[in-house]
Parts: C-alpha cells; sequence; structure tokens
C-alpha cells in the first residue's frame, strides 16, 4: 500500500474541482439516462403490479455499467495511476461517483418493501451481488 499523500492546498483544490467536474458530467448524464421511462421499457417483462414495477430499473442498469467500466478502467489504463492522479479522481471518483446511485436504489426499496418484503430483500440482494458480478466482470484480465 502507498503512504500517505499530504497535497498541497493548491493541489487539494484542484483534485476537489476535477472531481466536481467529473461528478457533474456523470450526474447529469444518469439523469438524461433516467429520463427513460422504467416502467415502460420494462412492463413486458416485469409486468404492471406487484413489487416488480416499483424496482427502478434503469437506474440498477446504470449502477452495474458503472461499476463495470470503472473497475476496468482501474485494471487498465489506470491501474498504477496514484489515488491523488487528476485522470484518476476525475474519472473514477468524479465521473463514476456521480453516474452511479446505489443509495438512490436503495431508496426504492422502501416502497417495495410496502408491498412486498421478499420482494425489497430480493431487490437489495440482487442489486448487492450483480454489482459484485460486474466488478469481478470488470477485473478480469482478457486471456488470449
Amino acid at each position: 500500500m502507498a503512504p500517505h499523500t499530504t497535497l498541497s492546498p493548491r493541489q487539494l483544490t484542484l483534485a476537489v474541482a476535477v472531481v466536481a467536474l467529473g461528478g457533474a458530467l456523470g450526474t447529469a448524464l444518469r439523469d438524461l439516462s433516467l429520463k427513460l421511462n422504467s416502467t415502460t421499457l420494462f412492463a413486458h417483462v416485469v409486468g404492471s403490479s406487484g413489487w416488480a414495477p416499483r424496482v427502478p430499473w434503469v437506474l440498477a442498469l446504470i449502477n452495474l455499467v458503472g461499476v463495470y467500466a470503472a473497475t476496468k478502467a482501474l485494471r487498465g489504463p489506470l491501474a498504477h495511476h496514484d489515488p491523488n492522479d487528476l485522470t484518476r479522481l476525475v474519472v473514477i471518483t468524479g465521473f463514476f461517483g456521480g453516474f452511479t446511485s446505489y443509495s438512490s436504489l436503495f431508496v426504492s426499496l422502501n416502497d417495495i418493501w410496502h408491498v412486498s418484503i421478499a420482494g425489497a430483500v430480493l431487490t437489495g440482494l440482487g442489486a448487492v451481488l450483480s454489482g459484485a458480478g460486474a466488478a469481478w466482470l470488470g477485473a478480469r484480465r482478457r486471456q488470449r
């Protein structure tokens, strides 16, 4: 593990600025993606009654794509970058931090819980396990 690095006030200000920029871009892309009506997109698969239509499917997909891509970047082009490297900060901490939102996904569990406790548990477990699976897939090295 690398030793603790202390940033100068200028470096810290720049780091905060690039994280904010990346976060704004990631959040904007997530917001645009969430404009898709998940009920309409997934109604033929999940139906229109019960707990499944209450799952924010588009957000779940955004989270999986974000986890996979961030892990792929950390195993690939950003593998040897210092955690305080501006590229790593803008891409991983900023962009993918803003793009993904597991907290919003888990807020939806409240709505699901009131319809089906089992559905809420299944949704929570599914989110955690599929996120771990996406990270595992992103971390795998391509074998030749």
